[in-house]
């Protein structure tokens, strides 16, 4: 009888196919470049990035099967003080399930002229740390030696990586210059990524070939027969087509940074990849984006996510006993909310999974914001309110493209819960805002209700605008001294800011914090409705103010803000390639009576004006009266939409530049002869 058994062992030789050069090779440091004192193409930039050129690719490992390799060289010069944090590098290494991405080949220099001499500092083995950022990625941290206004600091490392989901994607902008950047990638044809460019520059090479690459198997057939153990080896040559890409960018200006926007990620130049799915020989194909429906349905039934919503049954007897007696669903969300916020403290972390269980959060009293909000649901839900957790990426963590469905987008987790027809959206992370208030920070676009009976988005929005109303009633004396009263009150995100300050400063220091370097003498201040969130939060101040008006001869000159006046525009970019976002609409409104000195009168008047943005988009109202010796001074400065486009742009600017220019103007009196 014949008995056979096999053993197989895979070789694999790839066919190594001609390609073009990398543009740089390490060390290889021009004498130009280390005599520049200053880049030509923005003398302000502290320091250039010279070259930044990275390869990906997916290749195969005889035991591992396709592994991702990236290899990546950066040179850049330090051209300042302010330049010498570009020393400074981060590797970032993905782990999951005992397997870890793995840092090799790293070599990095520091190069300075001395003397007409190239005097290279060699990065030591020692000075490299590791620093865990979170529960799947670790930080390589490294600080180049002997750097410093003039040195070129050059680096170069590779990452072989078994997740080929996490395809290294490339960032062809950064916020100082740069002169060259460039990645390759080679794709088996087995791989299926998903490829999008963002931002505004336009690439000076843009190349998308097929070549053919092969692998040689090598396998080793042992059998057993009468004339014993027999090894038979056998060599299996498999073709396959490669995709190869190559970008480059040359002469990038830095990404200046202007107010109001989300993140800096969400606008730089830079080449995205998902994973969608892999199809091998004799095999399904597997997908890895998914679709949205496989999103919710594997994030409703996760234990730590939609089953925190449901379960903790322990928490009935606590929901019951804060909304005894409670008849509507909005009383109830409105103590279930009070008791969150005032009983569990937000540890400033953005999550998208408890890191603990609810228990816990309860009994630490602090959790982060997916542990402090699906509390909040289960609680909600425990209460007989329909109760959902609802996935979202905060500002600073960027935008969610719906087109692209991956998880990864999600980095914080809120609550939505349904009555009568409409959604109340909620975070309990910030205890200083009204119920139905999000924080500034989850205002980015839509949010992804989980539900197992389908998820849907919604859009993160404010109720209302934020308001500050400030009333000055003050009467001038022949010296310019005005005395009287100033009254302040703030809705909305303007009234959480203060009223942070206030509880956290208390009430003498939150005084000294608002005089700062006025010479205001303030006899008497009173507050109002601190904690009472759905009230403004008023501020009543006595006041005597001998700085504000300035003298000269028998003419007095003031201008009518004592607070509010925006002096300079915020936009000052003439040109901006990415929109203006606002996060929710706003309003500033100044009043000002001014009773004038019976010794003097009115020499000139600023005139009444309005200006408006195309379609509603924000209004200016300055508005002059007299009435005898009394002048009132109205402004009223509202943005009535969240996001402006970078067509809309050049509108906007030009009305903060007429409103700048509108507060600027004065009162002048004249001394009565």
């Amino acid at each position: 009888m014949k008995h056979l058994f096999k053993l197989i062992l895979l070789l694999a030789i790839p066919v190594i196919c001609n390609a073009q050069k990398p543009p740089v090779k390490f060390g290889d440091i021009s004498i130009e470049d280390l005599k520049m004192t200053h880049y030509a193409k923005d003398s302000s930039a502290e320091a250039v990035i010279l070259v930044d050129y990275g390869q990906s690719e997916l290749v195969y490992d005889q035991s591992e099967g396709f592994q991702l390799q990236f290899e990546r060289l950066t040179r850049i010069k330090i051209l300042t003080k302010d330049g010498l944090d570009w020393a400074d590098f981060t590797v970032p290494l993905y782990h999951d399930g005992g397997r870890d991405e793995k840092m090799s080949g790293l070599k990095a220099v520091t190069y300075n002229l001395e003397n007409g001499k190239t005097i290279e500092s060699k990065l030591k083995n020692d000075a490299v740390f590791k620093e865990k950022q979170d529960a799947n990625w670790d930080n390589m941290k490294m600080t180049l030696p002997n750097a410093k206004a003039g040195s070129i600091v050059e680096i170069t490392y590779k990452v072989r990586s078994d997740f080929w989901f996490n395809f290294q994607d490339w960032e062809f902008q950064s916020t100082i210059p740069t002169v060259w950047s460039e990645y390759r990638a080679r794709i088996p044809e087995y791989f299926n990524f998903e490829k999008y460019m963002q931002g505004y520059i336009q690439l000076a090479a843009n190349e998308n070939t097929t070549a053919s690459n092969s692998i040689n198997l090598l396998s080793k057939e042992r059998s057993e027969g009468r004339g014993g153990v027999q090894t038979e080896f056998n060599q299996e040559k498999i073709d396959f087509q490669e995709a190869r890409f190559r970008w480059a960018a040359k002469d990038v200006p830095a990404f200046k940074s202007e107010p109001f926007i989300t993140t800096y990620r969400d606008y730089i130049s830079k080449m995205n990849f998902e994973l969608a799915y892999t199809k091998f020989p004799n095999s399904a194909i597997k997908n890895y984006m998914g679709t949205w429906e496989d999103i919710n349905k594997r994030y409703a039934e996760s234990s730590d996510f939609g089953g925190e919503v449901t379960g903790n049954g322990f928490l009935k007897n606590k929901v019951e006993e804060i909304t005894a007696g409670m008849k509507t669903p909005e009383e109830k969300i409105a103590s279930i909310c009070k008791y969150v916020k005032q009983n569990i403290l937000w540890d400033g972390t953005s999550r998208k999974f408890l890191t603990t269980t609810i228990k816990k959060v309860l009994d630490e009293k602090k959790g982060n914001s997916a542990g402090i909000n699906l509390l909040l649901a289960s609680m909600l839900e425990k209460a007989g309110l329909s109760a959902y957790p609802v996935l979202s990426s905060t500002r600073d963590h960027g935008f969610l493209r719906e087109e692209i469905p991956v998880s990864s987008q999600f980095n914080y987790v809120i609550c939505a819960v349904k009555v009568a027809d409409k959604f109340i959206l909620l975070d309990a992370t910030e205890k200083f805002l009204p119920v139905g208030v999000l924080p500034e920070r989850c205002l980015n676009g839509k949010g992804f209700l989980v539900s197992k009976e389908g998820f849907q988005w919604l859009a993160l929005q404010t109720p209302g605008k934020s308001r500050t109303i400030v009333n000055a009633d003050v009467a001038m004396t022949e010296s310019g001294e005005l005395n009287g009263k100033l009254t302040i009150e703030r809705t909305g995100y303007y009234a959480l800011n203060e009223r942070k300050k206030f509880v956290d400063k208390g009430q003498e220091e939150y005084v000294k914090d608002f005089l700062g370097s006025r010479t205001w003498d303030l006899a008497k201040s009173e507050f109002y409705n601190a904690k009472e969130l759905s009230e403004p939060f008023k501020v009543l101040h006595q006041m005597k103010v001998s700085d504000h008006v300035t003298s000269a001869g028998d003419v007095l000159y003031m201008n009518p803000f004592l607070l509010m006046r925006m002096e300079a525009n915020e936009f000052s970019l003439e040109k901006r390639d990415y929109p203006v976002n606002f996060g929710s609409p706003f309003e500033r409104m100044y009043t000002c009576k001014i009773k004038i000195p019976d010794g003097f009168q009115v020499d000139e008047l600023p005139q009444s004006k309005v200006f408006a943005l195309p379609e509603a988009g924000g209004k200016f109202l300055y508005n002059v009266a007299r009435l005898e010796n009394v002048i009132s001074i109205t402004s009223i400065f509202q943005i009535n939409r969240d996001i402006f486009t970078q067509v809309e742009y050049p509108n906007l600017r030009e009305f903060y530049n007429l409103v700048v220019a509108k507060q600027a103007e004065q009162i002048v009196l004249k001394k009565k002869q």
